[in-house]
């Protein structure tokens, strides 16, 4: 007799756990966040926000900060919390917005258990770019927003919808202007029109610079800059890559053995990589953060829960022996 069949019930069960294991990975995540950055960091974050009010904050702090905080800002008017309740209470929310966000994105390609595998990767994750790094508030939100908006993308949402969502993202983000590249390179893929392709995610890239890029020329650029002291011929490939390969490269190894059975866009994704290395690159950024390649999460997830998907569960049919069959 097969116990393979399922009922309302155990699918109902199945939506309670997986539920519940995501709010416990949102709040996992909150907790070591709070006692590797929001605690450790609470004076120079303090310090930092006053800065910012003040337009006195080195760049690029001051520019991508600068909406984020007079949100928080007026939070802490309003409700009259400490500011480091105010910090905290942004982050457990913004990391509960992202885990949701995140099963969202990963259920375009597969079902709950398998999102649920990748959400759990995306926790594991983030306790690596959460170890020694300074975070920032919009981070979480913006990460958030990114996995709507690459569901968007996939499921080739109407144009007004993109713009919007690209525009609304550029409040708390700005890298996802590279997705205008990525998406126009799939929609090229399925065989769209080239010229209107072209022409639609221009619209959309402009849509997602258009905050960021106004933020920036209204505060002007007469700030000392903090970061692009760093040029490539210093480089420290050892530092870099005791940093970044521990995460990177068991995920381009499940890239490359799953690869048939990664959805385009995925594929596609991962050119997100070389791109934000060349751009840091170029504007002499540091590469041994990992925290500076957020962007490639969503896709890296989704990669280990797509090449993963068709594996087949173990048999529950009991022979006559009464030993249970392996599959």
């Amino acid at each position: 007799m097969s116990g393979a069949l399922r009922t309302d019930d155990d699918r109902l069960g199945a939506r309670v756990i997986v539920g519940v294991l995501l709010l416990g990975a949102a709040l996992w995540m909150a907790r070591v966040h709070f006692e590797t950055i929001e605690g450790p960091y609470a004076e120079r974050k303090a310090e930092l926000h006053e800065q910012i009010l003040a337009g006195t904050a080195p760049d690029p702090y001051q520019y991508k900060c600068h909406l984020i905080e007079r949100v928080l800002e007026e939070s802490r008017v309003i409700t009259g919390a400490p500011l480091d309740s105010v910090f905290r209470w942004n982050i457990l929310l913004g990391l509960l917005a992202l885990v949701l966000a995140h099963h969202v994105w990963l259920r375009t390609y597969v079902g709950p258990r398998d999102a649920l595998l990748g959400g759990l990767l995306l926790t594991a994750l983030a306790h690596v770019m959460f170890r020694w790094q300074w975070h920032h508030p919009y981070e979480p939100w913006g990460l958030a927003g990114a996995c709507l908006l690459l569901r968007a993308h996939e499921r080739e949402a109407p144009l007004w919808g993109l713009v919007v969502g690209s525009l609304l993202l550029g409040v708390v983000w700005e890298k996802h202007a590279a997705f205008a590249a990525l998406a126009g390179l799939l929609r090229l893929v399925r065989g769209r029109p080239f010229v209107r392709t072209a022409l639609s995610m221009l619209l959309v890239l402009v849509a997602s610079l258009a905050v960021p890029l106004a933020v920036r020329w209204s505060l002007g650029g007469d700030r000392f800059h903090i970061d692009g002291d760093s040029p490539w011929w210093d480089l420290d490939i050892w530092k870099t890559l005791w940093f970044q390969a521990p995460w990177i490269a068991p995920l381009l190894v499940a890239l490359a053995v799953g690869w048939r059975r990664v959805p385009t866009f995925v594929r596609i994704g991962w050119l997100v990589l070389p791109l934000a290395v060349a751009a840091y690159v170029s504007q002499h950024y540091i590469l041994h953060e990992p925290r500076s390649f957020w962007i490639v999460v969503p896709f890296a997830t989704a990669t280990v829960a797509t090449a993963l998907a068709p594996w087949p569960r173990a048999s529950t049919t009991m022979p006559a022996g009464g030993q249970r069959e392996a599959s």
